[in-house]
């Protein structure tokens, strides 16, 4: 068991580390800052059956870490994120409204992941037709998302739950990874998940616009497509209550994601950073 959990690691760690060699080894000019924005994210079941008789709705989530953008070419950047983010779905059983009262189960679920958006951005010029015509720039592009997956919350309503959280049939709970284990029959806010799958791949789709205000200052207003490639795992999510329900975890996050970038530009290029200091003292005089 631990070679397959080793393996999808040690892929990840080769390929990110290999484009990030690659990047630094060309790049003469890299923007580095920071990012913050919302998700809208939810996941795409893999049974037909599961879809079928299920209703998703999206979650809203948000995001926040690190960014680092290498020059390659003219128009072309590579660029990579460290990041925090929240994501989940709302799932619903009565989805053609005909599943009596008692059986109608909705469950709410948040997960916290680590990502590694790691995207290939072509820039191109823009032009506004406006009394005061102005020039802007914006891109497109696509790339990997590593992702790592730390833990999950949620809260489930349902009819059997009256007798543990009260007259408004909810409660909360908390997942932990692992086989459930006997002693905790009887635990029912603790959901045990078996058979996931922690570090997970997917591919991001997007663009923006990128707004120069001031110097070598960067803005980038950011819209993204996630599509999950892993599935969450192999297993289910075991509840104690309901005792007829069990979470697939055969399903794909997909998502949203909107975020603004702040960045600084830094030139590598020893030429000219000597030039950029003799200018500098060359008004200093």
């Amino acid at each position: 068991m631990w070679c397959k959990r080793v393996i999808p690691v040690k892929c990840c760690v080769l390929v990110i580390t290999g484009l990030l060699s690659v990047s630094q080894a060309r790049a003469q000019v890299v923007q580095t800052g920071i990012k913050s924005g919302l998700n809208m994210s939810w996941v795409r079941y893999e049974d037909s059956g599961v879809r079928y008789r299920t209703n998703v709705r999206p979650v809203l989530g948000w995001n926040a870490g690190f960014v680092a953008a290498f020059k390659m070419k003219d128009r072309f950047f590579l660029n990579t994120e460290l990041i925090y983010s929240r994501k989940g779905r709302i799932t619903v059983n009565d989805k053609d409204h005909t599943v009596a009262e008692q059986d109608e189960l909705r469950d709410r679920t948040i997960y916290q992941y680590i990502e590694i958006p790691i995207i290939y951005n072509v820039h191109f010029k823009g032009h506004l037709k406006l009394k005061n015509v102005r020039n802007f720039k914006w891109y497109a592009g696509i790339g990997p998302n590593f992702s790592y997956w730390l833990s999950g919350k949620g809260n489930i309503s349902h009819y059997d739950l009256t007798e543990f959280g009260g007259p408004d049939a909810n409660l909360d709970y908390k997942l932990k990874f692992g086989k459930k284990p006997p002693e905790a029959d009887d635990e029912s806010s603790i959901v045990y998940a078996d058979g996931v799958r922690r570090f997970q791949l997917g591919v991001n789709i997007g663009g923006g616009l990128l707004l120069e205000p001031i110097g070598k200052q960067k803005i980038m207003v950011d819209l993204r497509f996630e599509l999950g490639h892993t599935w969450l795992g192999t297993g289910v999510a075991d509840f104690t209550v309901p005792a007829k329900y069990d979470d697939n975890l055969k399903a794909r996050n997909m998502g949203l994601r909107f975020s603004v970038m702040y960045l600084l530009e830094h030139n590598l290029d020893k030429k000219v950073r000597k030039r950029g200091k003799s200018d500098f003292k060359k008004r200093r005089l």
